[in-house]
C-alpha cells in the first residue's frame, strides 16, 4: 500500500517527465506556406521540435556568425545549412541587398530544399522581410502583407523593412521543376 508521501514522490516523477519532454518550438515560429516555416534562432530546447518537422535545410540569415552549439545540432541531424549574410534595413540610407535577397528566395523556394527553416536572430525584421516578399509572389495585398509583418514584430516595426518590401522587385529565379504549387498557382 503506498503512503500519501509515496504518491506524492510518484506524482512529481511524472510531472517532471511530462515537462522534460515539452515541445518548445522557437521564438517567432510559424508555417510561411507548406514546406517553409520560419522563426526566430533556435535554442537547445527548441531542437527536439525541429527534429519533428523532418527538416531538410535551415537558412540562417544575419550578418554575424552562428553558434556553435546551432551548427553542431544542425550537423548531427545532416540537415543542409546555408548562411546568408544580411545587413537589416536601417533608416536613412542602408538597405538589405536585393540581388542576395533574391538568391535567398529562390533558396527557399526551391523545394528540394523543403522542409526549409529559414531564421533570424528574433525572427521579425529580416525574416519578416523575406516573408514579405514571397507574400508579394505570391498576390497578397501590401495592408495583408504589412500586417503580418506588423504581428510578428511587435513593437520593433521599421519603416525601413516595410519600404523594403513594397520596392522589391528583384527576378527571383526559380526553376519550374522545383517550384512550390502553391507559388505556380499564382503566376
Amino acid at each position: 500500500m503506498h503512503t500519501a508521501m509515496q504518491r506524492e514522490d510518484e506524482r512529481r516523477l511524472q510531472m517532471a517527465e511530462r515537462q522534460s519532454q515539452l515541445i518548445v518550438p522557437p521564438l517567432n515560429f510559424a508555417m510561411i506556406a507548406p514546406g517553409i516555416y520560419r522563426s526566430g534562432f533556435p535554442n537547445p530546447r527548441s531542437h527536439p521540435f525541429l527534429l519533428q518537422l523532418g527538416l531538410r535545410s535551415i537558412i540562417y540569415v544575419f550578418d554575424g556568425d552562428c553558434q556553435e552549439y546551432h551548427k553542431q545540432f544542425i550537423q548531427d541531424n545532416q540537415i543542409n545549412f546555408k548562411h546568408f549574410r544580411v545587413a537589416a534595413n536601417k533608416e536613412p540610407f542602408d538597405e538589405m541587398d536585393h540581388e542576395m535577397v533574391a538568391q535567398l528566395l529562390a533558396e527557399v523556394l526551391d523545394t528540394r530544399n523543403h522542409p526549409v527553416l529559414i531564421h533570424c536572430n528574433r525572427g521579425i525584421r529580416r525574416v519578416g522581410c523575406l516573408v514579405g516578399c514571397i507574400r508579394k509572389m505570391q498576390g497578397w495585398a501590401m495592408t495583408a502583407i504589412f500586417d503580418e509583418y506588423q504581428r510578428f514584430s511587435g513593437t520593433k516595426i521599421r519603416i525601413a523593412d516595410q519600404e523594403f518590401i513594397e520596392v522589391f522587385k528583384s527576378l527571383v529565379s526559380i526553376d519550374d521543376q522545383h517550384k512550390p504549387r502553391w507559388l505556380a498557382d499564382t503566376d
